[in-house]
């Protein structure tokens, strides 16, 4: 009778696998630094939502300063202190830029794309979103110093990069 070894593969579990992507991340020698950080704060995401939690770090005074000044000077205060919420979880894991059409919006909220582009009016007004020109379009980001997904260098970068902040006085 003859013996034979045979070698007992396990499957490889999802968190060992990141946790060997980011020591792989660590050990690649010229990646651009922020390369590096792109990739790095997708990594942290990755698992942050493994767990359900989806994690924006939010200025909690200039927040409520931006739905203190909608409640009491928009239009529409109902409709913009739901957008104002509404915007932070359409953010992706690497930037500040809404992923939702005004269209896409409107209809989360129930109104007319018109209502959103007043209200993100105000919002910029107040400094709390801008706005990049892509295109024939426009792109609105969340201003990085209000609330974002980005840590580290990567926010200290967005929120040096973003105009300037107009303070939002209560």
């Amino acid at each position: 009778m003859t013996a034979s070894v045979r070698r007992l593969r396990t499957g490889t579990r999802p968190a060992a696998a990141v946790a060997q992507l980011r020591l792989a991340l660590d050990g690649i020698d010229g990646l651009p630094d922020d390369l590096a950080t792109r990739v790095g704060t997708l990594i942290e995401r990755h698992e942050r939502s493994e767990s359900g939690w989806s994690f924006i770090m939010v200025e909690p005074n200039l927040y409520h300063g931006v739905v203190v000044r909608l409640f009491d000077t928009s239009r529409r205060p109902k409709l913009a202190v739901k957008l104002w919420s509404l915007l932070f979880s359409k953010l992706p894991p690497d930037s500040n830029d809404v992923q939702a059409s005004r269209d896409d919006l409107a209809r989360e909220l129930g109104c007319k794309p018109n209502d959103i582009s007043e209200v993100m009016g105000e919002l910029e007004e107040l400094g709390a979103v801008y706005r990049r020109k892509e295109g024939r379009g426009v792109r609105y980001l969340v201003h990085p110093k209000f609330g974002t997904h980005l840590a580290g260098a990567a926010r200290d970068k967005a929120q040096a990069e973003a105009p300037e902040l107009r303070l939002v006085t209560t």
